[in-house]
């Protein structure tokens, strides 16, 4: 029942997180086009959307290394699990790519906070951005593929 409900928080928090950092990326990508400068609305938009990542990622964690039937059975057997895509998504793939998606939000988000000038932390931010939103549409299970998830689980 515990896997069950985290899970559920884990596969709707998804969509906080990429509207988010849509929200986020279009914001900054305005502010770079128009030389704007950097507001305590960008930095507030910024908080949020790195600290719903960090969220999510913490419920993923807790699934990986806890609670999912997936995570043993994909590590026990390495070499084999990674033949069947399924297992090699959930245990490799898909947990790196979100790491990578979170660190690549982290760094620029410390770049920016280190930027001297206020609108180069528009260009900084966007395609730090860009690339954690990459990672992120990578490592989403999208229906329709051998290891897909329904967009919205529970429903």
């Amino acid at each position: 029942m515990l896997y069950s409900g985290v899970l559920l928080l884990h596969s709707w928090l998804r969509w906080g997180v990429v509207v988010l950092g849509v929200l986020a990326l279009v914001r900054a990508l305005a502010g770079w086009a128009r030389g704007r400068d950097w507001t305590s609305g960008d930095r507030r938009l910024q908080r949020f959307f790195v600290s719903a990542f960090d969220t999510q990622m913490l419920l993923g964690m807790t699934l990986y290394f806890a609670l999912s039937p997936v995570t043993p059975r994909s590590l026990d057997a390495l070499r084999m699990s990674m033949s069947i895509g399924h297992l090699r998504f959930f245990g490799l793939e898909h947990p790196l790519l979100m790491l990578l998606a979170l660190t690549a939000a982290h760094a620029t988000s410390a770049m920016t906070r280190r930027d001297a000038p206020s609108r180069s932390k528009h260009r900084t931010w966007a395609v730090g951005l860009l690339l954690a939103m990459l990672f992120v549409v990578l490592a989403i299970p999208w229906p329709g593929l051998s290891h897909g998830r329904p967009l919205l689980r529970g429903v």
